[in-house]
Order: C-alpha cells, then structure tokens, then sequence
C-alpha cells in the first residue's frame, strides 16, 4: 500500500473521520474517568471575567486575548467550545494530509503508512487536548496554517492570530526557522558580516530587556510585555522557579525547587528537555496515565526513525523547550505547553523530509 492508495481518502472523509474520533475518545476517556473539567483552565475559560466583558466599549481588551473573546462569542458554553475544538481538529488533519501525503511525495509500505497516521492524526494526546476546553487545539490549527500556506499574506494573517490567542506562542515560531539560520550562519565566508551579526544580536538583546519610560509614570520592555513581569530578567526567572503552578499528586518529576537558585533552574533546563523528548520521565512517576504519555514519546522516537532514519530533534525546537521548562515548575503543565511545539516540529519534519524525497 503506498501514499498513492491512500490520496482515495480525500479531505471530507478526512475531516468526518476526525470528528468520529473525537467523539469516541471524548466518551473513552469519561468512561475511564477523566472528567470534563481534569483541567483547571477549563473551568477559568468558561467564566465571563470582569477584563474581557466589556469587549465593545474597551476594544484594547481584545489583545492577545483571543481564547476569552472566543469563549464569549460562544457565551461561554462548554458544548459549543468542544464543537469547535473538534471541527478544528478535523481541519488540521487536512491540513497535514494536504501538506505531506496528499502530493504523493512518500512511498510508504501498509504498516508505514499506519504508523505516519498514528502520528499525525491519532495521537492520543492531541485528541485528549480536543475534549477539553483548552486552546492547545486552537494554537495547533494556527501554527500548522502558517506552515502549510505559502503566501505570505496569509501567513502574516494567522501569524497574528496566534499571537491573539496567545502573545507568548510567538516563540513557538523558532521551530520552523532556528536551524536554517544556524546553517546559514555557519556558511558565510566574509569575517566582517560575523561581526555585523553580533553587533546586530547585542542590540536586539538589548532592546528587548530595556525598560522605555512612557507617559512619565510606568516602565515598559518588550520582555516585561511578552512574561506579564514587573521585575528584572534574574528576577523574574527565580520568581518563576519558585512559584507554585498547582502540580497533579502523581507528578513526582523533580523540579529541584528545592535546590538553590540559580543552580536549580539549570538542572532543569538540563533535565526537563531530555526527560520529554525521550519519554524516560515515565520511569518517576506511579500514574499510569502519566506513563502512557512517556510510552507515547518512545513510540514517537522509534518510528520517526524508523520511517526517516532520522530524528525529529532540531535546534529549534531544543531552544523552546529550554524556554519552556524555565516558565514551568510542574512537569504536568511543562510537558502541555511543549506538547504544542513537538507536534508542529514533528509536521514540519516530516514536511522538509518529504521535500528532500522529491529532489
């Protein structure tokens, strides 16, 4: 069975299938006990909060902070947000279909092919993040869209929407263009451009953690903007690594909170990439929900490589999840937030090695 076989499926059918599974999973986990509030954001979304009510009168409220303004277009029904989480889900999965199988840039065998599709369509975790009110299915949708469309227009245009449903998935985007720069970097043959580069990067690093004094009252910088902090850089990363995000009983991941600072954060920043990406953090921890998810990352390592004798793992997304792990301290929210950026690396993977079997 090849790609070939597989274009029969076309994108309605795609989309339907979607839904149905959706459907039987959202059921599944209830029946297991997984209830539709497992996730305390949930529950935040669905109240009408004083900031975002008044979006007519205070139009300015409506930045970056898509998910509340769309919670209140849906009048803060749980029904109509799972609805959408759905549909959403079955276009993402066109989507993807339409970007690496559709072209018939593969040839797989029939096992092949239904592993590329647990990846990519079936993946258990994705599908639990659907049946939540959650906007990890949202930012997906949106991050994959910038992906797969070509004119720049539209790319700017969903772009801007994931900003506005979350300011801070602008750093998500260092997936798609971190290693190119890197290689690049590493071919220019004129000194004096390296120099220019460094110069270039001291005063956007610079501009970036200045404080600019407006309407002689506040201090604002583009980092106090994009991590919601009125404290400095330091500051703010000890603040981080020592607060409480509310973990689950059975995440027993080391946070080294209990390690001075700032030795603790760079143990997990150490730690914490490694952990996730090779699911190994399944080894400490007694959940068994939690040991799937483990399993799942195993699965997604093996047979990445063995469909592309290659892994998945680039510079980019390294750096995210670096970020990532020093904003979180529960390993349950880190690996939530990361799950985001390691679904869009892998799509985009499998996309730049579908273009490599072409050429």
């Amino acid at each position: 069975m090849s790609i070939k076989n597989l274009l029969e499926v076309n994108s309605f059918k795609i989309f339907i299938g979607s839904i149905i599974i959706c459907i039987l999973f959202f059921y599944f986990e209830r029946i297991i006990g997984i209830e539709k509030f497992y996730h305390p954001d949930s529950l935040y979304y669905l109240k009408n909060h004083n900031n975002y009510s008044n979006f007519v009168n205070h139009p300015e409220k409506i930045l970056f902070t898509g998910y509340h303004f769309l919670a209140r277009i849906l009048n803060y029904n749980y029904l109509n947000l799972i609805v959408l989480n759905f549909i959403i889900f079955g276009f993402t999965n066109i989507l993807v279909f339409n970007l690496l199988l559709k072209n018939n840039l593969l040839n797989f065998n029939k096992l092949q092919v239904l592993i590329i599709s647990s990846i990519l369509f079936f993946d258990p975790y994705r599908l639990h993040l659907a049946g939540h009110v959650l906007k990890e299915t949202i930012l997906i949708f949106l991050i994959i869209s910038f992906l797969c469309f070509k004119n720049l227009f539209i790319k700017t245009i969903f772009f801007l929407l994931s900003l506005f449903v979350k300011k801070n998935i602008i750093f998500y985007y260092l997936i798609f263009y971190t290693d190119n720069l890197i290689k690049k970097f590493f071919k220019i043959k004129k000194k004096i451009i390296y120099v220019y580069i460094l110069i270039s990067l001291i005063f956007l690093i610079f501009l970036f953690f200045y404080e600019f004094k407006y309407f002689d009252k506040e201090h604002f910088s583009i980092f106090n903007y994009f991590f919601a902090s009125k404290a400095n850089f330091f500051e703010t990363l000890e603040i981080w690594h020592y607060r409480d995000m509310t973990g689950r009983e059975y995440d027993n991941i080391p946070n080294f909170q209990n390690v001075s600072f700032p030795l603790g954060l760079i143990y997990k920043i150490i730690s914490w990439p490694i952990l996730i990406f090779s699911g190994f953090f399944l080894f400490l921890t007694n959940s068994f929900l939690f040991k799937i998810l483990g399993f799942m990352m195993i699965y997604l390592n093996i047979s990445i490589y063995y469909l592309t004798k290659k892994t998945y793992m680039s510079y980019g997304l390294l750096v995210l999840l670096i970020l990532i792990s020093l904003y979180s301290t529960t390993f349950t929210s880190y690996f939530r937030y990361s799950y985001v950026a390691i679904y869009c690396a892998i799509v985009f993977f499998f996309s730049n090695f579908s273009k490599c079997q072409k050429n």
